[in-house]
């Protein structure tokens, strides 16, 4: 790994108030790159003087950053966390991804939504998910939304683009943060039980558009947040597992542009329906098509399930073939 990789995770981790895992991994990048004058001078800004030019050490003791960072987080976590997903059961082979919403709420009581997911190879995707009535009336309701209800989010705006996730990807989109769709994205949240929700409105509109990425990112409860509970407190560090797209937009055409591009294996494009989800595992390598002029806008609710289980290493995806990442298709 280069050298600003260990320097930029140093500074993410000591934003988060993680100084000890910070310095764990400045010490790793010093091993793999002990003449490195940034990480040098990057020690000694922050205090640390020598004490972290550590000789470096043979290969074979080597450790990784993604086993640094599992074995630090797993120390941190409380007892009442999920065990590693090691017992995930593969399917010998995966079920259709296309579903109806009758099918969906039918198989959801039975099972979780992760494991409809891995029956299905990672991704689903439900037509009229939600009663044809609250569809049509979140729909009026994103239409009447003013201007100024909407919040530009644009990743030219962010200092530092960061490793993970949104930061990491170009985009360019409005998002809506109000209560006036709670009554929706309760019921987007209710089929993710178990797991932290966070969700958001977008509108697409004319050259807005999503650069290709997977979706992995940690973060820590807010204290504010109204999702906190017992099991996921303020503070509790948590992984992004399970993606969700609800979309609002009727008869909406291919020259449109905004298409999601599932980029697991072979490429496939899935145009926006209107009433329809889409939910997938994370990480999974996705992204949306620029959108051409004169398209009308595209309405979206998204946003994540999350839990405490830190993502596995390389070696670990390699193992779930419903999981991909930027560095396993050489995309970071």
């Amino acid at each position: 790994m280069a050298a600003e990789y260990y320097a930029s995770s140093f500074r993410e981790f000591k934003e988060m108030g993680m100084d000890e895992l910070a310095v764990s991994v400045l010490k790793e990048g010093l091993q793999a790159h002990p003449l490195d004058e940034g990480l040098a001078e990057l020690s000694r800004e922050n205090g640390l003087g020598d004490e972290v030019r550590l000789p470096a050490k043979a290969p074979t003791e080597q450790i990784t950053l993604e086993q640094l960072l599992t074995g630090s987080i797993s120390t941190m976590k409380p007892q009442t966390q999920r065990p590693a997903e090691e017992d995930e059961i593969v399917p010998a082979e995966f079920k259709d991804p296309e579903m109806n919403g009758d099918e969906f709420w039918s198989a959801l009581r039975s099972q979780k939504l992760k494991a409809l997911l891995l029956e299905r190879g990672g991704l689903i995707r439900v037509s009229d998910f939600l009663p044809k009535e609250l569809a049509e009336k979140t729909f009026a309701t994103m239409q009447s939304l003013q201007p100024g209800e909407w919040s530009e989010s644009n990743s030219s705006l962010y200092d530092d683009k960061g490793q993970y996730g949104d930061k990491s990807a170009s985009h360019w989109f409005y998002r809506y943060d109000g209560d006036k769709l709670d009554e929706t994205v309760r019921e987007i949240q209710s089929i993710g039980s178990g797991f932290f929700p966070s969700f958001q409105a977008a509108k697409y509109e004319t050259s807005g558009n999503l650069s290709a990425h997977d979706d992995s990112n940690y973060f820590r409860v807010p204290p504010t947040d109204p999702n906190r509970s017992k099991e996921y407190p303020a503070g509790q560090l948590l992984f992004r597992k399970i993606a969700v797209i609800y979309y609002l937009t009727k008869d909406w055409r291919q020259d449109y542009g905004g298409a999601l591009l599932d980029l697991h294996g072979e490429t496939k494009q899935l145009l926006p329906r209107f009433n329809s989800l889409v939910a997938f595992l994370v990480p999974r390598v996705h992204q949306v098509e620029e959108l051409a002029a004169g398209c009308p806008p595209r309405f979206s609710i998204f946003g994540w399930f999350s839990d405490t289980a830190p993502y596995p290493n390389e070696e670990g995806v390699a193992k779930r073939p419903w999981l991909s990442t930027m560095d396993s298709r050489g995309l970071r």
